[in-house]
């Protein structure tokens, strides 16, 4: 195949095309390394070509050939969706390593095709649950073919541990190591939760210990950096749906949100916050109870909020 630069950049755009799948022809035969050079270089200009269809059947035309230079094949990968999809939904020329080593600088369209594939590596994957987007994530959680490693899972469950979707996903999959299985319990949805049991034999009072510590976790998110007053709103709210439990304000006030507590018991008892803060922090038990029982708090729960109060004491913004 003899053709120069010139006559490669003139030529019409239906010779380009032509010429693609003669190249392909000669690069899946067995040729000198000085002819296969000539040949690749050729490849590289019609790599670069300005007309898209040209691209397009050239990746077309490569997609199967087992060897390639790296530099060209990473060329196409990195090309718009339609000339790097079919190429690289079906290319072998690259190796786990290389593959993910390309990961970073491809578009969400190239993890896609990539993380559809069945033979993609664990290196791959890795790379795609790394720095993919969640829809890539997805598409690799749904594909049965290939076996994601614990940490690939456990990245995932720390990238998208807020998206449901993806949480859910994770849990259809039919080989989650138990420890994958124990991190997601308390981030998907009811039904998912309750199949994760089932086909894990997950003990279901571990699942439901989980699920808990998940939603406590969930409302320090949302208070943890709050005013008195928008801790207030919030607890007012959670109050509305029955989601305020001795537990839930143990672990709140344990870890010094007092506000959680006054809120809590002004709300239930019917009195105002600076009443419910005099009570509490004025060394009058006989007060403090009072309030335990006008909020109708057991007295097992009012001693051991009594004992974080003594804890922390009066709150800075008093």
């Amino acid at each position: 195949m003899s053709l120069n630069a010139i006559d490669i950049v003139n030529a019409a755009t239906l010779e380009k095309i032509v010429l693609t799948g003669r190249i392909a022809e000669f690069l899946g035969g067995n040729h000198s390394d000085d002819e296969r050079a000539v040949v690749e270089n050729i490849a590289r200009l019609l790599s670069q070509d300005l007309i898209l269809q040209v691209r397009e059947a050239l990746a077309f035309e490569l997609r199967s050939c087992n060897i390639l230079p790296h530099d060209l094949a990473a060329k196409i990968a990195s090309d718009v969706e339609s000339v790097a999809s079919p190429f690289l939904s079906s290319t072998p020329v690259f190796s786990d390593m290389q593959l993910a080593g390309l990961i970073p600088h491809l578009a969400d369209h190239a993890h896609v095709t990539l993380a559809k594939r069945s033979d993609i590596g664990p290196q791959t994957c890795m790379a795609i649950v790394t720095v993919g987007s969640d829809k890539s994530i997805s598409f690799i959680i749904r594909n049965d073919h290939i076996k994601l490693q614990e940490d690939a899972l456990s990245t995932v469950t720390r990238r998208f541990s807020m998206n449901r979707n993806v949480m859910d996903l994770l849990a259809s999959r039919a080989d989650l190591p138990l420890a994958i299985v124990e991190e997601i319990i308390e981030k998907v949805s009811d039904n998912c939760r309750l199949s994760l049991v089932k086909a894990y034999n997950v003990d279901p009072v571990i699942a439901a210990e989980l699920t808990h510590k998940a939603q406590n976790e969930a409302t320090w998110r949302q208070i943890e950096k709050a005013s008195p007053q928008q801790v207030h709103a919030y607890v007012m709210e959670l109050r509305k749906t029955s989601r305020v439990t001795t537990d839930l304000i143990l672990d709140i006030v344990g870890r010094g949100c007092l506000s959680f507590l006054e809120s809590f018991a002004a709300l239930e008892a019917g009195l105002t916050l600076v009443a419910v803060r005099e009570a509490f922090y004025n060394d009058d038990l006989s007060a403090f109870v009072a309030v335990m029982q006008q909020a109708k708090i057991s007295k097992a729960a009012a001693h051991e909020y009594c004992q974080l109060i003594a804890k922390f004491g009066r709150p800075d913004y008093e």
